[in-house]
């Protein structure tokens, strides 16, 4: 998918809100189907797998290689390199990608904090530019731990299994 002119100017506005006004409600059940209830802040929250898997571009099991900060876009910004172990959905640029969230900090106390030497599932959304992006701090990424991916403290919404099985996964 790649986002229109509007579109894309819209989710870097998102993404800059997002970098100032985060205010994280409580979380509801969603596990599997089942909806949640989303966190209070000013981005896209899916309550449910086939929502979030469907908003995903790309979905990829990877490495992260490496992290730089940078505000070339006009917010805090870090772009993870990562090389891709597997995929669940569509069709990576390559095996080594690069994956851009805002950085967690002053103005964004909680949020993805992707660390270099661990193994993430990544949901990407491809912007005009050919940056992907998670497609939002809650959801866009799921740790590893022994083969499970593990959604965040305030993510309720599992992945499904079709998809994890892609990815060399299970609950």
């Amino acid at each position: 998918m790649v986002l229109s002119g509007a579109v894309a100017a819209l989710a870097v506005a998102v993404a800059v809100v997002v970098t100032l006004v985060t205010v994280y409600g409580s979380q509801g059940g969603g596990s599997g189907g089942r909806p949640a209830e989303p966190p209070a802040a000013d981005e896209p929250y899916y309550r449910t797998t086939g929502d979030l898997e469907r908003h995903a571009d790309v979905v990829v099991r990877a490495r992260v290689d490496a992290t730089r900060e940078t505000d070339q876009d006009g917010f805090p910004e870090t772009i993870a390199t990562v090389r891709v172990v597997a995929t669940g959905k569509g069709k990576p640029p390559g095996r080594t990608m690069y994956a851009a969230y805002p950085t967690p900090g002053a103005a964004l106390p909680s949020g993805p904090e992707l660390t270099v030497r661990h193994e993430y599932v990544l949901l990407l959304a491809r912007v005009d530019d050919g940056k992907y992006v998670l497609v939002n701090t809650i959801q866009g990424s799921y740790g590893i731990e022994a083969g499970r991916a593990e959604p965040g403290p305030h993510n309720r919404v599992a992945l499904s299994d079709g998809l994890l099985k892609a990815l060399g996964l299970t609950r």
